[in-house]
């Protein structure tokens, strides 16, 4: 199925050929034309035999150079593209599979330039495949080597051409899988909405995906799927395997995961760390996840000890509360030879330690353990998976602060669950280590410089860090060329000289264009320097195939609850500052954001991509304006007013 031999060799020499086309050349037209320098136009992104990530459209842009004041007009394979005064450009056009090129023509004053772009799109997973394999090996799943226990159950799927008969096979139980219609969602689209988010869904993206494969197949190609029960009694060795069979054709054996049986009556325990080398270089926390490569579910301090299952490729199963698992990546969870980690408290101790109040949970194990923030009224959940209450002895203080009440409860098996109430009206951060196998959680007092602003600016005394995105990547590029790093760190500057005009302690991350640091880095730095909030400071782009001229904007991140409020408040600031739609305040999971020892937020000001944002980026009022508004907005917010 699909091309032979000779069609792939000439498909990829077709393709060689086109990458090195990308020349531009001009050409002068009209009588009597006086142009006054060569006009030429570039093509920014994709790069050059990249491979997009959308099947059916994307977007492109570059620059119009040597248009000298003349209005320039540019069309991409026809489509016409936004063209700024500057030259920076930028279109979005349909895409056919496999190897496609960007046919880019700019004309102005009479002159005219055209350059090319070639690149690889895949084909949709219902558009049959390249090469001659009637299924796609990249859908297969699961991913091994598998260590599993009997009687589980294991979906078994893959995406192949219609009308096979697809047999999963573990040991001599056989699985007929059941062929369903396939749709590739978008994930860009999902996130941004509005658009269809299953990519080629259209008659027309099918046809030409089907004329692609040149006769290789008829219709568009389905998803064999299935649940396999893993019997009693299975072989050490044992392999999944698929088998594809054709109408008349001999059985094709796909060999899919090593699988090995766990032995139920044995307890595996593994301690976590993202950090062997102790470099420093990490947050000190194992990212437990809902599912293998899912969701983030729990940050867990390295250390910390927990039961451990089941393993789907590089990824290990772990055991929190009664029926409460998750995933953590194998490099990071290393077995050792002990029991299963479970403990009992006796007591709970509070304290204050130099603006934090803290409960200390005596304990001999280092326990996995997940924490859950209030803010209205302001206070948070504590549960410890593996320990068991035997507490008749709480110590509080009346000197304490902010700690209002501590109560203890047994919600479930082995989970251990404490409510701390505080005082006040908002939440500043939270922060959790061991000394020794003793879990400490700490809530953070509201900053000093809040307690008598009499006389005094809203920031006065604030301990402000600003976080200018990126460097030494330089993050999204613009159309002419802007390097997003570059913007960041002008806002950022021009942000640290307004906050301490007003009277904040500003501490910057980067202050040269050479300077850089990486993500936890910078949040380590952050929470060494005692901040007491965090802005980084960004300017936005999207992923392949998502419309840019629908979804772009003025945006603020926030993770954690305690950040939401400063989020909201910088965003009511900037938008009118901006001039731009309202792209919303998001929750989003992203490393400088999720440090807890204070309010952190990441500013998304404009859209790199866009070729009249890209412009006005390059202008200090713009950035000025910018960080005026984040400025505001961090006054709002401290003003009580998100």
């Amino acid at each position: 199925m699909g091309r032979g031999p000779l069609a792939s060799k000439l498909l990829s020499v077709t393709f060689l050929l086109a990458l090195v086309s990308c020349a531009v050349r001009t050409v002068h037209e009209g009588p009597g034309l006086q142009p006054t320098g060569e006009l030429t136009v570039d093509v920014r992104y994709p790069p050059a035999g990249s491979a997009v990530t959308a099947t059916d459209s994307t977007f492109v842009f570059g620059a119009v150079v040597g248009a000298s004041g003349v209005p320039a007009s540019v069309s991409v394979n026809g489509v016409a593209a936004e063209v700024d005064p500057g030259g920076g450009w930028l279109a979005f056009v349909p895409l056919d599979p496999d190897s496609f090129t960007f046919v880019v023509e700019a004309t102005a004053g009479g002159r005219r330039a055209e350059a090319r772009r070639t690149v690889w799109v895949p084909r949709p997973l219902f558009a049959a495949a390249a090469d001659t394999l009637p299924y796609k090996p990249d859908t297969i799943e699961p991913r091994g080597p598998l260590e599993v226990y009997a009687g589980d159950t294991l979906r078994v799927s893959v995406v192949a051409a219609p009308g096979l008969t697809v047999t999963a096979r573990l040991g001599d139980e056989p699985l007929t899988l059941v062929p369903r219609p396939v749709g590739e969602v978008n994930r860009g689209r999902q996130v941004w909405g509005s658009e269809e988010t299953v990519e080629g869904v259209t008659p027309a993206v099918l046809d030409r995906a089907t004329a692609a494969a040149q006769g290789s197949a008829v219709g568009p190609w389905v998803r064999y799927a299935g649940d396999l029960y893993v019997q009693l009694g299975g072989e050490l060795g044992d392999t999944l395997a698929l088998e594809i069979v054709g109408a008349g054709d001999s059985p094709l054996v796909v060999p899919v995961a090593s699988v090995t049986y766990l032995d139920p009556t044995v307890v595996r325990v593994v301690v976590l760390d993202d950090d062997t080398a102790g470099t420093g270089a990490t947050d000190g926390r194992v990212v437990a996840r809902t599912w293998p490569g899912l969701g983030y579910q729990a940050l867990l301090l390295n250390g910390t000890t927990v039961a451990a299952g089941r393993r789907a490729g590089s990824w290990r199963e772990i055991a929190l509360g009664p029926g409460t698992r998750a995933w953590v990546p194998i490099g990071e969870a290393f077995q050792i030879r002990a029991p299963a980690p479970r403990d009992a408290v006796a007591v709970v101790r509070t304290r204050v330690v130099d603006g934090w109040s803290e409960v200390v949970l005596p304990l001999a194990e280092p326990l996995p353990f997940g924490v859950e923030q209030r803010l209205a009224p302001p206070g948070y959940t504590v549960e410890v998976y593996g320990l068991v209450s035997n507490v008749d002895w709480i110590e509080t203080s009346i000197s304490d602060p902010l700690i209002e009440s501590v109560r203890w409860s047994q919600p479930a098996d082995r989970v251990f669950r404490l409510e701390v109430g505080l005082a006040g009206d908002r939440a500043w951060g939270w922060r959790s280590y061991r000394e020794g196998t003793h879990l400490v959680v700490g809530f953070r007092h509201a900053p000093k410089a809040l307690a008598d602003r009499r006389f005094r600016s809203l920031l006065h005394g604030l301990k402000i860090v600003v976080d200018p995105g990126h460097s030494p990547d330089p993050g999204a590029i613009g159309p002419t060329g802007l390097a997003e790093a570059d913007a960041n760190l002008g806002i950022a500057l021009e942000l640290a000289r307004i906050l301490e005009e007003r009277g904040a302690e500003v501490v910057l991350t980067r202050a040269t264009p050479d300077s850089g640091l990486g993500l936890y880095e910078r949040t380590n730095l952050a929470v060494e320097a005692g901040g007491d909030l965090f802005v980084s400071i960004h300017n936005n782009a999207l992923p392949d195939g998502v419309n840019p001229f629908r979804h772009n904007g003025t945006s603020v991140l926030w993770y954690h609850p305690q950040s939401e409020p400063l989020a909201r408040a910088i965003q009511a600031e900037l938008l009118p500052r901006t001039g731009l739609a309202d792209h919303g305040v998001w929750y989003q999971n992203l490393a400088v954001a999720r440090m807890t020892e204070m309010p952190a937020v990441l500013v998304e000001a404009a859209f790199m991509m866009i070729p009249g944002q890209e412009a006005r980026l390059k202008t200090a009022a713009y950035r000025r304006a910018i960080a005026g508004g984040v400025a505001a907005g961090i006054e709002r917010y401290v003003d009580g007013n998100p």
